[in-house]
């Protein structure tokens, strides 16, 4: 990697001037910046690829000075002072040692550009900077640059977005703008620590990701939707009706249409109910029992069932037994034989 810039050890009594150095056999323009004590900025005209504890010397070669880091960014003068300050003792520092303390000046680093410059591979980069995540120190937000931000820096802005998509979450709005999540981290929509809180927040809220918005995959239930739920189960299974259509929720309960189909997609979704064809549905705990009787029928029986077989193992109608057995069938848990059916389960 090569840099315009890079922090040095200079001992000289300027506090700025320019002169020449040798480099690559040949004499080169420079410009030096005192920041504090020996510690100096050196400027190149163009790009220069220089290592860590590389000695410069200068045109007359009675001088020379030591590179210490390449300056990564632009630093305001509060900045150069305590990049100064991590400079101090540099060499007695490690790989995971230094990019601990440049977070404290900034807040991400895309590491790999370092790799040129220390006498390390990504490999041993990665373990140093895994290190540190490892104790809460930094995390790493992205493996192909090795782009990263102080932990502190990861934890205040993923619970800023957490808070705005519980409120939002917990308010039941179905789409929240990432202007608005935007106002809250104060991070660019397009960046790519944005994008990585996204996907972080998706797991504690399930969500659609889109170009602008997010949209809940589903919201919390109110108070009466968890009532009306409660209530249409109690119905059918007080009517021992295990299997049932929408037609049987309507008779049994006095709620709406649209009432009863939300409660239905919310059951389905949690895995409460089973939809075994576009009519019926059945309680997932009875259909289990179903299954661990049918695996047990064919230990104990082998593994041809009729619907005489199947009526003595759940007490269910002609007309239930066939809605499952075509289920089956779909599923490949039985195989139609005639108007039998060959069990395909495991037993």
């Amino acid at each position: 990697m090569r840099f315009n810039a890079f922090f040095v050890r200079l001992s000289h009594s300027q506090e700025s001037f320019a002169g020449n150095v040798q480099l690559d056999g040949r004499s080169v323009a420079v410009r030096f910046q005192r920041i504090e004590g020996d510690c100096f900025t050196v400027h190149f005209k163009s790009q220069v690829g220089l290592v860590f504890g590389q000695k410069v010397s200068f045109k007359n070669a009675r001088m020379s000075f030591t590179v210490l880091l390449p300056v990564l960014s632009r630093y305001n003068r509060r900045k150069l002072k305590r990049v100064s300050g991590i400079l101090q003792a540099i060499e007695r520092k490690d790989f995971r040692q230094i990019v601990q303390e440049l977070l404290s000046v900034e807040n991400f680093l895309q590491a790999d550009r370092l790799l040129g410059f220390f006498p390390l591979d990504k490999r041993q980069a990665l373990d140093m900077l895994t290190q540190l995540e490892l104790a809460r120190e930094a995390k790493v937000i992205g493996l192909s640059d090795l782009f990263l931000t102080s932990w502190e820096h990861y934890r205040q802005h993923l619970a800023a977005m957490e808070s705005v998509l519980r409120v939002a979450y917990e308010g039941r709005e179905r789409t929240v703008k990432y202007a608005r999540l935007e106002k809250a981290v104060k991070i660019p929509p397009e960046s790519v620590f944005f994008r990585y809180l996204l996907k972080k927040c998706s797991r504690e809220f399930p969500c659609k990701i889109l170009p602008q918005a997010l949209v809940f995959s589903a919201l919390p239930l109110s108070a009466e939707e968890k009532g009306r739920m409660a209530a249409i189960e109690k119905a059918l299974r007080g009517g021992r009706q295990v299997v049932f259509t929408f037609e049987n929720v309507q008779k049994n309960t006095s709620y709406t249409a649209r009432q009863i189909n939300d409660s239905l997609w919310y059951l389905l979704n949690e895995d409460k109910i089973l939809q075994l064809d576009e009519r019926h549905f059945i309680f997932s705990d009875e259909y289990n029992k179903i299954i661990n009787r049918l695996k047990k029928f064919k230990r104990n029986q082998g593994d041809i069932l009729t619907i005489e077989d199947l009526r003595s193992l759940t007490s269910y109608s002609r007309k239930y037994i066939i809605v499952l057995f075509e289920y089956w069938d779909r599923k490949n848990v039985t195989r139609r034989l005639g108007n039998k059916r060959q069990i395909l389960l495991g037993a």
